[in-house]
C-alpha cells in the first residue's frame, strides 16, 4: 500500500506542480535527459555511489540496490568516511564538514520532514534537497485528535486523574467543561500534509467547519470552507473553537502564536500544536492558560526539548504533553522507505524528485 500512495501521489505532483518546492527537474544521468532511451542501453559501467549515514535495514538496502543496475550503496558510521569523497548522493543529515568532503554530491535525502536547522552550507550549496514531508502526516494528524480529544472529554482534567485514585467520578468538581466537536470551528494554521489529514478527519468524522492558512498558493480542498495566505491568520483566531499549529518553523512563524493570538482566541477555545515549540511564545501561552484566557492547550512539541522539570508548562491547567512522539508507528516506517526507494528509482532515471525542499524557504 505504501509503494501505491506514494507513486500515486508522485504522478499527480509531477504532473500538476507549476514550479513548487515538491519536485525537481534533475537529471543525474544527461544521457537520458529528454529521450525515450530506456534503462537497459545505460552504460552499465556508470555508477551512483550513495552514501547512507543511516543505518538501513537490510531488506530497504537490497530495494534501493535492485531500483537500477547501476546502484553502488555504503552505509558508513563515521561522517568523516572516505566514501563521501565520491558520493553523488547521500542518505541522511549532512554538515559543513561532510560538504567538503563530498565535491561530488548532487542530492541528499533527509530522514526526517523539519529542515529549519539544516547548515548554511547546505543552503548555498546547489545540491538538491529532500525530505519526508507528508509521510508523518497520517499519524501526527491522529495524534493532533487525540489531544484535543483528552482535552473535550475531559481525560485528562477528569478521567486519568480518577483512574490513578482509583475513584469512579462521573462529573469534574474543578469546573471543566465536558463538550463535543460535533459542528464546532477548527482553523488550522499550515495545510500540507499534517494539516489535510486532520482536516480531513475532522470535517468528515466530526462534522466540524475548517478554516485555514497556508503560505504556499494551493487548490481549497472540499473538505475546507475557507483557505487564505497568512495574512488572514488573526481574522481568522477569533472565529475558532480549536487553533492548531502545522506550520513549518521558519521566521515568518516563528512565535507567532503569541500574546496578540492567545489574547484574541475565544475563552472557550483549544490550541493544539504538533509541528514545532518554536511557533509559539512560551510566556504568552502560560498566561493563556493560568488565566483562563483559552480553555486548553495540547502539545506534541515544545522548546526546549526535553521539556525540563522545573518548566512552567507542567503546571499549567488544563494542559497535555506527549513528549514529540507522535511520528511513532511502524507504517510510518513503510512510508518512509517506500518513498526513499522511489526517489532513488527516479534519479538513476533522472525523472523529477518527490518532496523537494526549497532551502530558502525552509520547507
Amino acid at each position: 500500500m505504501g509503494n501505491s500512495h506514494l507513486s500515486r501521489r508522485g504522478f499527480i505532483t509531477a504532473v500538476g506542480a507549476t514550479g513548487a518546492a515538491t519536485v525537481a527537474d534533475f537529471t543525474p544521468l544527461p544521457s537520458l535527459a529528454n529521450t525515450a532511451q530506456p534503462v537497459e542501453q545505460l552504460n552499465p559501467d556508470r555508477q551512483i555511489k550513495i552514501v547512507s549515514t543511516n543505518d538501513l535495514d537490510k531488506d530497504v538496502q537490497q530495494k534501493i540496490k535492485t531500483v537500477a543496475r547501476n546502484i553502488d550503496l555504503q552505509i558508513v558510521n563515521d561522517n568523516s568516511s572516505a566514501a563521501l569523497e565520491d558520493a553523488e548522493v547521500v542518505i541522511g543529515d549532512v554538515n559543513a564538514s561532510m560538504l567538503q568532503r563530498a565535491k561530488k554530491l548532487k542530492w541528499v535525502q533527509v530522514m526526517h520532514a523539519g529542515v529549519e536547522n539544516m547548515p548554511k552550507e547546505v543552503i548555498a550549496h546547489p545540491l538538491v534537497l529532500t525530505n519526508m514531508q507528508k509521510i508523518f502526516s497520517p499519524v501526527i494528524a491522529e495524534q493532533a485528535i487525540a489531544l484535543l480529544l483528552s482535552l473535550t472529554r475531559g481525560l485528562v482534567q477528569l478521567a486519568i486523574p480518577s483512574f490513578e485514585k482509583k475513584q469512579w467520578k462521573r462529573n469534574p468538581s474543578d469546573g471543566t467543561v465536558m463538550e463535543d466537536l460535533y459542528n464546532k470551528t477548527i482553523g488550522i494554521v499550515g495545510m500540507g500534509g499534517i494539516g489535510s489529514d486532520t482536516a480531513r478527519r475532522l470535517h468528515y468524522g466530526f462534522n466540524m467547519r475548517v478554516l485555514a492558512t497556508d503560505a504556499k498558493p494551493m487548490h481549497k480542498p472540499a473538505f475546507v470552507e475557507e483557505l487564505h495566505d497568512p495574512g488572514w491568520f488573526m481574522e481568522m483566531v477569533p472565529q475558532v473553537d480549536v487553533l492548531m499549529s502545522a506550520a513549518p518553523l521558519t521566521k515568518e512563524t516563528r512565535e507567532m502564536f503569541n500574546e496578540e493570538a492567545f489574547g484574541k482566541m475565544k475563552r472557550t477555545a483549544y490550541f493544539i500544536n504538533v509541528s514545532r515549540g518554536g511557533l509559539v511564545k512560551n510566556a504568552a501561552l502560560v498566561d493563556a492558560l493560568k488565566n483562563k484566557k483559552i480553555r486548553g492547550a495540547g502539545l506534541d512539541v515544545a522548546t526546549p526539548e526535553p521539556l525540563p522539570p522545573d518548566h512552567e508548562f507542567w503546571t499549567c491547567p488544563n494542559l497535555v504533553i506527549t513528549a514529540h512522539n507522535s511520528t511513532e508507528a511502524a507504517s510510518r516506517d513503510v512510508r518512509m522507505n517506500a518513498l526513499l526507494v522511489e526517489n532513488v528509482r527516479r534519479y538513476s532515471l533522472g525523472l523529477p524528485l518527490m518532496n523537494v525542499v526549497d532551502k530558502e524557504k525552509g520547507y
